[in-house]
């Protein structure tokens, strides 16, 4: 994948018409696609293994919202979504996985993002039990899902069917995944 991704940016240089143009954009969102499919499967049999990696070190949430924000902004293609961080206050750095951390709200994040046609996605994070716990909140204003799926979102290749569904791709891991990591 990361050849294919590789020459795909040597190729984005070149001169190439709009219909080549055009195969270079599916090209690279295939290997794009490929390369978060492999990654989760990786990811999701390091957990299974008990091979994962925790690198705990000092970061501000601040900074993590900015680098996020940033990261998913392009995945906001719908101009009737808005996407917004609530800057948090008074939280004290983290100690933790920073990675990780990212990784579950990428998750949370591109999900409302697909399943939410108009209204916002809104992050934010905040002090809990006498700051002893941050918590982390991803709230949407779309489509929601029914009481009785929402154990069956977190198992791995399971989507629930839904209208809105049939036009989003994905494979079901997202969420499996943020499940295992979250209890890392």
């Amino acid at each position: 994948m990361n050849s294919i991704l590789a020459l795909t940016r040597l190729l984005d240089e070149a001169e190439l018409d709009k219909e080549g143009r055009k195969q270079l954009d599916l090209i690279r969102r295939a290997a794009e696609d490929l390369e978060s499919l492999v990654n989760d499967l990786l990811d999701l049999a390091k957990i299974e293994a008990g091979k994962i990696d925790v690198r705990a070190a000092e970061f501000e949430v601040t900074n993590l919202f900015s680098a996020l924000r940033g990261m998913l902004r392009p995945l906001l293609l719908n101009r009737s979504v808005s996407l917004v961080f609530e800057e948090p206050e008074d939280l004290p750095p983290l100690h933790t996985d920073e990675g990780k951390v990212a990784q579950i709200l990428r998750n949370f994040i591109s999900n409302a993002l697909k399943f939410t046609e108009a209204g916002e996605v809104r992050i934010s994070a905040s002090q809990e039990r006498a700051g002893e716990t941050v918590t982390f909140s991803v709230a949407d204003t779309g489509i929601g899902i029914d009481p009785e799926d929402q154990e069956l979102i977190f198992e791995e290749f399971t989507q629930i069917d839904h209208p809105l569904q049939r036009h989003q791709k994905g494979t079901g891991l997202g969420l499996p995944l943020t499940r295992k990591l979250a209890t890392v």
